[in-house]
């Protein structure tokens, strides 16, 4: 497994679409959006939690 790898949960940005890993170890499955920053739209926008990511890259898009 390489450094770029990480556990977590997969969000897509609700208003660009961008997908990303959110790296914590607790369950958010019954959490359907979450406020937080987005890279690309470049401010704070709900995300969509879209499941369990294992072994992805942190920055999926």
């Amino acid at each position: 497994m390489s450094n770029n790898s990480k556990c977590g949960w997969l969000l897509r940005c609700i208003s660009c679409g961008t997908k990303w890993v959110l790296e914590v170890s607790f369950d958010i499955r019954d959490v359907k959006s979450i406020y937080h920053y987005c890279k690309k739209c470049r401010k704070n926008t709900f995300h969509e939690v879209l499941g369990r990511a294992e072994n992805l890259n942190r920055d999926v898009e």
